[in-house]
């Protein structure tokens, strides 16, 4: 019998909004929590893998994948970091759309895949590629909770609300969506006006949100997580008061 397993998808159709940052440092903090976490990348970028150390793509063919000659679970690499493996990014993940949409049922593509791995691991992390297609489609159907990173700007907040309405229109089941504020600057008005007073697409989000920071962007120097090698820092501390505020909700 498979154990109890969260997912959770860090996405948004837009790109620049932190959800890679994001993915690394829950998956992180998830794992220092105790919990045995895999942090799949869905992006052929493959930065989330690259961050926490991992250099070679696997050579996976989706389709293979799909059709169930190719187990996915053998592409998993452990980190440096006790309870917490990447599957890493590919490059061939740029076919992603087009092999979902060829499937008999697109919409549970990914709620399949992601389904074993429940015997080894008690949080799955999905960083998503920007886009709104098949695969955003089937990550949101394969997630418990989508997190949605969300910069405090009116176009930013628009996005969010074309999240909410696919969600919707495709009716993926019984997905949590939980935005938060990301690469908030303080210095902007608009940011601290947002921030004070959120508008309502914004109720059901943590009372958390992560700054638009130096040491954020760090991470491609040391490729750690921003705990590791700033522990003292605000990046630090927001990233681990927003896994708290997300995993006791």
């Amino acid at each position: 019998m498979l154990r109890c397993m969260e997912t959770w998808a860090i996405y948004n159709l837009k790109g620049g909004v932190g959800k890679t940052a994001a993915a690394v440092n829950l998956a992180y903090e998830a794992a220092l929590a105790g919990r045995h976490v895999l942090l799949w990348d869905l992006d052929p970028q493959a930065a989330a893998s690259w961050y926490l150390g991992v250099d070679t793509q696997p050579e996976l063919s989706i389709t293979k994948v799909l059709a169930g000659k190719t187990p996915l679970g053998r592409a998993v690499q452990n980190t440096e970091y006790p309870r917490l493996s990447v599957l890493p990014g590919n490059h061939g993940y740029r076919h992603w759309d087009a092999v979902i949409h060829a499937a008999r049922q697109p919409r549970k593509v990914l709620q399949e895949l992601v389904a074993p791995f429940a015997e080894a691991y008690s949080l799955t992390i999905m960083d998503c590629p920007p886009g709104i297609g098949a695969l955003a489609t089937a990550i949101l159907r394969a997630a418990d909770r989508v997190l949605v990173p969300v910069v405090p700007t009116p176009l930013s907040l628009r996005a969010l609300d074309e999240v909410r309405a696919h969600i919707n229109n495709k009716k993926v089941g019984q997905t949590q969506v939980c935005p938060f504020f990301s690469m908030a600057d303080r210095r902007r008005r608009l940011h601290r006006d947002l921030l004070a007073t959120p508008p309502p697409s914004m109720a059901d989000a943590p009372g958390v949100f992560v700054d638009y920071a130096t040491h954020i962007e760090q991470m491609g120097v040391y490729r750690q997580p921003v705990r590791l090698f700033a522990p003292r820092s605000r990046a630090a501390a927001q990233y681990r008061a927003l896994y708290q505020a997300i995993d006791t909700r």
